[in-house]
Formats: C-alpha cells, structure tokens, sequence
C-alpha cells in the first residue's frame, strides 16, 4: 500500500490547465438534467395527477386531445455527492499506485471543479456501511475538508466486506436534495445492490466510478502464489504458471465487467472506469466530453 498523501501533495500533482480546460462542464452555471422551473423549454409529456396545472400547454392539448404540460430545464447549482469505498480491496495494488490513490485524487479533482458559484460537495465514506458523513457545503475549504477525511480514515479493527446493497440503500435516505451522485467504488461486493443503484438513479443523476487494476483482469505468468480476499481474509495457493488457469481468470473477469456494465446500463447510470495505470485528469476530461457531446444530441 502507498503512504498516505496530504491534501496540498495531491492538489499539486493536479494540472489546472486541464482542470480549466473541464471549467463549465460541472459548474454551477451549467443546464441542469433535472425538469422544474425554468425559461428554457426542455420537452412537453402528458399530464399526471400530481403536475402544476399553469404548465399546462393547451396549444398541445387542444390537438392531440390528450392534457399535456410543459417540462423546463433549470440553471442551478450543483449539489454532488461523493460515496467513497474505504474498504479493504481499495488497498489493493500491482503497481506504483494504489486504488485509494485513485479514489482521492479523482475526489480532489471533482471538487476542485465545483468549488465556487454556490456548488456544494459532501461525501459518505463506506466500508461495510456507511461509516462517515461529511455535510454538503460550498466553498474551497470543503474539498480540503473533504481530502483531509480520506487521508485520516483508517479501517475499523475488524474490517466487513462491503455491502453495496446497503450502502445504496442508506444513501437514497440520506442524501434528499437532487444531486449529482458519485459512487466510487470497485464494486467487489456480494450481489443485491442493482436495485437500490436503479432506485438511486432515479431520483438524481448518478455516476459509477469503477476503481480497477490491471492485476484484476488477467494473470502473469508469476508461478505459485497465494492469493488472499482482501475483504474477508480467505486465502488460496494457485499456480499463475498454468495457462489453462489464467485463461479462466481472464474469461471470468471478462463475464464480471460485462456483468457490471450491463447493471450500469440497466440501472440508468453512465460509468467512469478508472485505472491505477490511469492518468486520472485525462480520463474525466475524455468522460466529461463524451457526457456533453451526449447530451447535446439529446436537446438537439
């Protein structure tokens, strides 16, 4: 595992002039996805029991004769929400750079984008379950609030595996204002939480950061090795010299991403994969631009 870093050692090795260049993706003068109050016509749909009647667009109703109301797209400010996996198998590295590494450099660098023009960051650092809440608040001093939580945290004396079913759970409870979600995590954890992501999704706009390592997908040819769960201690003695064996590692970690990535589609989520071999600032700039150019055809 890599020694924790402070938070000035982490804001150093960000390069703002990509962070710039990202400025207006994730700010606070950005459109809003959420359909409220607005000036800017975002779609018309069919009236439902519990819709503002002075939205009514009679124009419409008068031709189709069917009640439709007008939806608009609201200038906000962003309230983002950061679910950070604290767990063992965080630690977990083949190279020079650990998941958690990751994980709090992609926190630094996201707040370091919604700092300032009235955007609020919070966080809830989970293991087993939620273990830390951290209230959302603006300003500079949040994200360095934020940092300082993860480079402090330490692991409870006897770590739980992870349970994303629960932690999913307590976060639709906890966090009640529409918000843009992060779910950090490398989702090792035992299956369930599939419905409280899409449950989650539905209620604010939510996005899975999968932590990874190349160590994960396929095997070297190392010889014998033990293995052990990071999350629950068990161990196991392989022999990575047999080709039949890493080829069946690699064909089961193949299913497994696949396995994700449709949950990810299922559940209504876009997803981040994030590397330890990863420049982290380059693959949230190629993300984020892939996120605008989608949602530019979608207003089109």
């Amino acid at each position: 595992m890599t020694a924790p870093q402070t938070p000035e050692a982490i804001l150093r090795r960000l390069d703002l002039k990509i962070a710039r260049r990202l400025e207006g993706l994730l700010q606070g003068d950005h459109k809003s996805l959420f359909r409220g109050q607005g000036l800017d016509l975002a779609d018309l749909r069919e009236y439902q029991y519990h819709d503002d009647v002075r939205h009514m667009d009679w124009n419409v109703t008068a031709r189709l004769q069917i009640p439709h109301v007008r939806e608009f797209q609201e200038d906000r400010e962003i309230t983002a929400w950061f679910l950070l996996d604290m767990s063992p198998s965080i630690d977990f590295q083949s190279v020079s750079v650990s998941k958690r590494a990751v994980l709090a450099e992609f926190a630094t660098l996201m707040c370091r984008f919604l700092a300032g023009k009235g955007n609020r960051a919070g966080a809830l650092l989970f293991s087993g379950a939620v273990e830390q809440m951290i209230p959302a608040r603006g300003g500079r001093r949040q994200f360095l609030v934020l940092l300082d939580a993860l480079t402090r945290y330490r692991q409870p004396g006897k770590a739980k595996a992870t349970d994303l079913r629960r932690v999913l759970s307590d976060a639709g409870r906890m966090i009640r204002r529409r918000s843009l979600v992060f779910v950090v995590s490398d989702f090792i954890s035992p299956p369930g939480w599939e419905k409280p992501l899409s449950y989650l999704a539905n209620k604010h706009d939510v996005i899975a950061v999968r932590l990874t390592d190349p160590l994960e997908m396929r095997l070297p040819d190392l010889g014998l090795l033990t293995f052990q769960d990071a999350e629950s201690g068990d161990q196991v003695f392989v022999d990575t010299h047999d080709k039949g064996f890493r080829a069946r590692f690699a064909a089961a970690a193949e299913k497994r991403d696949e396995a994700l990535m449709a949950a990810f589609q299922s559940a209504g989520v876009d997803a981040l994969e994030l590397s330890t071999e990863d420049d982290v600032a380059d693959a949230v700039l190629r993300f984020a631009d892939m996120r605008r150019l989608r949602f530019a055809k979608k207003t089109a």
